[in-house]
């Protein structure tokens, strides 16, 4: 199927509809690690333009509203949007700013035209920090990273065709239907499809928002790797309704529930295999809430195999 005409999943109206998804969308703020980053900026000379201790999504929108103003606006708003998705974790950020620093000019100037076509034309802001004949601009910021400024530089427009694409999201839209869409690595083209659909699916679900699609999309997204070759059997589990994480589906369970206790009468008397059986039968339990019943120990010798079995199943 075309990814244009792919229809908004199910359980996306569904975490929509059970809060205020905007609201919770702009109280949102990440306790961030102001020290390292003054350290770290200092040590290449660079200005420290870190908003504090906490970042929220409100102070982001505020310095993308100048973002496109001068280079140095943009590189604030860079650092801060950095600063927002990591948290307290500094990873790779010593090796993204020994990045901006070497060519600071350049960069800055590529960031501040970014931050401007991002609110008009995703595709060309994407292609500006990743061609696609070449890797990423700036060494340890991939799309995962960059569509987070992009986002940020649209200042909080509710429309803003510019939105966040991360791995949990590319898995959510595979699942949804688009199965050529990679991992990570995409491209400009990519972008500009999943940027018009998240448009359209704001509209036909009746939000406000494209971001609050965006984090819909985050909320919903099924394990790393449920979609790969050697997990096929696993797609069919989530459009059931009676899917249970795991992502097994609670007829699935009761199965491997069911073999369990075959297992448990049948299998010799090993203390090690029985305490498994136990803990994984526990925990089929708990997802069913107690329908299968107890696994227990093997038969004692005593008891004659046909008459015990009887009595168990």
């Amino acid at each position: 199927m075309n990814p244009t005409q792919l229809s908004a999943p199910e359980d996306l109206s569904d975490w929509l509809a059970a809060g205020d998804r905007a609201a919770e969308l702009s109280a949102e703020s990440v306790a961030v690690d102001a020290q390292w980053w003054s350290e770290a900026l200092a040590e290449f000379d660079l200005p420290n333009p870190l908003l504090g201790n906490e970042i929220g999504r409100r102070d982001l929108f505020g310095l993308g509203s100048v973002a496109a103003d001068s280079p140095d606006d943009a590189i604030a708003l860079l650092w801060n949007v950095i600063a927002f998705c990591l948290g307290r974790r500094n990873s790779d950020g010593r090796k993204r700013i020994a990045a901006v620093a070497a060519d600071r000019k350049r960069i800055g100037r590529l960031l501040q035209e970014a931050a401007l076509a991002a609110r008009e034309d995703p595709g060309a802001a994407f292609a500006m920090l990743r061609p696609d004949k070449g890797g990423n601009v700036i060494e340890r910021l991939g799309p995962a990273g960059f569509t987070w400024y992009l986002y940020f530089a649209g200042a909080g427009d509710p429309e803003h065709p510019s939105p966040v694409l991360e791995t949990k999201v590319a898995r959510s839209l595979r699942r949804a239907g688009w199965k050529g869409l990679r991992d990570s690595t995409w491209t400009a083209a990519d972008y500009v499809v999943y940027s018009k659909l998240v448009d359209r699916w704001r509209i036909e679900l009746g939000v406000d928002r494209n971001d609050v699609v965006v984090n819909g999309l985050f909320a919903i997204t099924p394990p790393t790797g449920w979609d790969h070759p050697w997990q096929a059997w696993e797609r069919q589990t989530w459009e059931k309704a009676n899917w249970v994480r795991g992502p097994l589906s609670t007829d699935d369970l009761r199965t491997v529930h069911r073999w369990l206790r075959t297992f448990s009468a049948l299998a010799p008397r090993s203390a090690e295999a029985q305490s498994e059986f136990r803990d994984l039968g526990k925990k089929i339990n708990a997802a069913l809430d107690g329908e299968p019943g107890e696994i227990h120990d093997g038969f004692d010798d005593e008891h004659v195999y046909g008459g015990h079995l009887g009595r168990r199943f």
